[in-house]
């Protein structure tokens, strides 16, 4: 139930996010994400493209005229309207500007052939009516086709892209065949960082997880989006880190490679070509906006805003649902473990049972159950991207939370079972056992509050911040109140009123577990600290 609970509420939040789930097992994969490999039009930048330079100036009327007419996107009549590729949709904006339009193109000279722009082509040609050949792409690809060339073309491409311009070529040619072109020059065109990414990226580097950028622009121009988003730092290699020009096959490649080195890869797509990819990265995430419906089909989240920051945003939550998991089996463990150490030091001692079991039960459904399904409704904690990502091998309970529950049952058990021995000196046995019942739901109730975080108090983790269990908490402890004041409930559990006094000595006794456990997250952060300041030995 609390598995089950953790993840609805994980995807629900996921969803708000722009993220949606299509496989369960993705959320789990996400904490332990350590590598995230991400296209960059469109994700880590804004995806609005825009034309900011023609060269050279002399030729921009035709370069402009043979790029709108080698476009397949439709330019609406309001600004910023239109369906198609961004970079099509600037180029036919630009072209409107000088007074070009695509629809005037086709009404004159129509399409007779194209061939489609494709990752291994990287080129995009028509061929018109009268005969003349439009092409577009990259200049690398354009260029071995070339007879003419202007005099300066690598020199310019180099100075656009270094501004972080994306660029691409523009040529013609006579008749079907792409060879004997002529290069009229380049367009340089504007694709600005989205600033919430530049804050993404810094997120995910301090929680230990890599960006890394795959791009099919100019190698330059990814250089310079990579320093401006924070991907790449002074003195840093790119080698790794940022992908230029690449294609379909190079992305496969470049999941199996982090795979082999063990790390946990997710990597998104928008084009059919990037859906093996997904395929093989641990968590495949594919573009709603753009994203083909093959990429979806594959992939393992959705991003509905196919923003890079959203991916981030998953990732905190993936952390978060395995946090609150964690932490809700260790405090019912830990509630366990001390009923059980309560009754075996009871039975060891002589002593008459301290609890009935339908005590025990109760304690189990109610006291320890419904703070347990508000414990994993927690937001996530503000600390859970300052730390390192897990190891996927590493159990849910290891040695400190073994330890913890080990611990903390003692604790539990050491109020009680001393509770117990006080009041059976002066009460008589139903009464003690009634007043060693209600001290242990208190404990385990008011303990819920110190189980939210391993290092944070409960106000810094936000005292307000998690109502269902400030409810849970309010609820248990009033009906444990009502239980030995309510004739037919008292019959059925065996117990006996409690004056004021009592019902006030095991709201404060309820108080030592919860009061230790966060006194303890205060002694080892001031130990830290210390260690910290010591000066280190030679």
């Amino acid at each position: 139930t609390v598995v089950t609970l953790a993840l609805a509420v994980g995807v629900q939040r996921m969803v708000k996010g722009h993220v949606l789930v299509r496989r369960m097992q993705a959320v789990e994969a996400l904490g332990s994400a350590t590598v995230i490999c991400t296209d960059k039009t469109g994700t880590l930048t804004q995806g609005i493209m825009e034309v900011r330079e023609l060269w050279p100036p002399e030729a921009a009327p035709r370069v402009l005229e043979v790029a709108a007419g080698c476009c397949d996107a439709e330019l609406g009549q309001g600004q910023g309207t239109g369906a198609g590729d961004p970079t099509e949709l600037a180029l036919l904006a630009a072209a409107r500007v000088r007074g070009i339009e695509r629809a005037d193109l086709e009404r004159d000279r129509p399409r007779v052939a194209e061939q489609p722009f494709d990752s291994e082509r990287r080129r995009m040609s028509v061929l018109r009516s009268d005969g003349v050949l439009y092409l577009k792409g990259a200049l690398e690809a354009l260029l071995p086709l070339c007879r003419e060339v202007p005099p300066g073309v690598k020199e310019a491409q180099a100075s656009l892209a270094g501004r972080a311009l994306r660029v691409l070529a523009v040529a013609e040619g006579r008749g079907p065949e792409e060879q004997g072109l002529t290069l009229l020059g380049l367009v340089g065109l504007a694709d600005p960082p989205r600033p919430e990414a530049v804050e993404a990226v810094r997120a995910a580097r301090d929680a230990g997880v890599r960006t890394v950028m795959i791009t099919g622009d100019h190698p330059a121009t990814a250089l310079a989006i990579a320093k401006e988003l924070g991907l790449l730092r002074e003195g840093e290699s790119p080698e790794g880190i940022v992908h230029a020009r690449a294609t379909a096959e190079q992305k496969l490649h470049i999941v199996r490679g982090w795979k082999a080195r063990g790390e946990v890869v997710a990597m998104t797509g928008d084009g059919v070509n990037d859906a093996p990819a997904l395929r093989e990265a641990h968590i495949g995430i594919a573009m709603g906006r753009t994203g083909a419906e093959v990429t979806r089909e594959a992939s393992d989240l959705i991003l509905t805003d196919d923003n890079f920051a959203s991916i981030v945003a998953a990732v905190r939550e993936g952390r978060g649902i395995y946090e609150n998991i964690r932490k809700t089996l260790v405090y019912l463990l830990a509630g366990n473990a001390g009923e059980l150490v309560l009754m075996l030091c009871a039975s060891l001692l002589g002593l008459p049972l301290p609890l009935l079991p339908l005590h025990l039960l109760w304690v189990n459904l109610v006291t320890d159950g419904l703070p347990a399904l508000a414990l994993v409704m927690d937001p996530v904690s503000p600390d859970v991207m300052r730390h390192p990502p897990r190891r996927p091998e590493a159990p849910m309970l290891g040695r400190p939370e073994w330890g913890a529950v080990l611990a903390t049952g003692l604790l539990d058990a050491a109020v009680t079972l001393g509770t117990f021995l006080w009041s059976l000196q002066r009460l008589p046995v139903e009464e003690a056992r009634t007043l060693t019942f209600t001290v242990l739901v208190c404990c385990q109730v008011l303990r819920a509050f110190a189980a939210r975080s391993v290092g944070l108090l409960h106000w810094e983790v936000g005292a307000f911040d998690n109502r269902p269990l400030l409810a849970v908490a309010a609820l248990t402890l009033a009906l444990q109140a009502a239980l030995p004041e309510v004739p037919a409930l008292a019959a059925f559990f065996s117990l006996v009123p409690l004056d004021a006094a009592h019902l006030a000595l095991a709201l404060g006794l309820g108080f030592i577990p919860v009061s230790v456990l966060e006194l303890r997250k205060l002694l080892l952060r001031g130990m830290a600290r210390a260690r910290a300041r010591a000066p280190r030995g030679g």
